[in-house]
């Protein structure tokens, strides 16, 4: 797959994220020791960059293990929920939106929070569901019964009938690379806000 191809994959896997970071970088409004709303900026600086740092370890330990479309995956993070990818993506928005404190940030996280929960996930589960059951039959169905989709029940793992550990090949195929990067960049943005306000 050449360079061109792997970038618009990874720009279709995580754009709305993408789109929504970009706009809370343009609206930030970070400011030490409080913003322009009087909202003392320290605790959200701290809480957003412990999100986005989670939230990218999550990312990276899944797409160590994910190989995707060849076998099914239910070692690693897959052993605890069956979307860690997209868990961890959330947490990195949530990060980005602590980190961009602004006076329409509860508005803004009212609309990710109902596009995720209402439009994203019940497509995503009947698209996806219906693709893996059809190759993986049910060894999938058997996993999809007993590991929730996005938080864990239990500290004890999926018994895995396939384990694997995570290498460095299936985490470079999967181009998180590109995305940990796109991650620090707009983390960087709203920080620089701190010393050069954007106009």
């Amino acid at each position: 797959m050449n360079l061109k191809k792997r970038l618009q994959k990874v720009n279709q896997r995580f754009l709305f994220v993408l789109l929504t970071a970009g706009l809370l970088i343009y609206l930030s409004e970070p400011s030490l020791p409080a913003t322009k709303s009087g909202l003392f900026y320290l605790p959200y600086l701290i809480c957003g960059l412990a999100l986005i740092t989670l939230g990218e370890i999550l990312r990276i330990w899944a797409t160590g293990h994910l190989e995707k479309n060849k076998n099914l995956t239910t070692s690693g993070p897959y052993g605890y929920i069956k979307n860690p990818m997209y868990a961890g993506s959330f947490i990195i928005l949530m990060g980005f939106n602590m980190l961009a404190i602004n006076p329409y940030i509860l508005y803004i996280i009212l609309v990710e929070l109902v596009a995720f929960m209402l439009v994203y996930i019940p497509t995503k589960r009947r698209i996806e569901s219906t693709r893996l059951i059809e190759k993986f039959g049910p060894a999938y169905e058997y996993y999809d019964k007993n590991v929730p989709d996005y938080i864990p029940r239990r500290l004890r793992p999926y018994t895995s009938l396939n384990p694997k550990s995570w290498t460095w090949r299936v985490f470079w195929e999967n181009q998180e690379v590109q995305v940990g990067f796109a991650v620090m960049v707009g983390t960087a943005a709203i920080i620089i806000k701190l010393w050069v306000p954007y106009p």
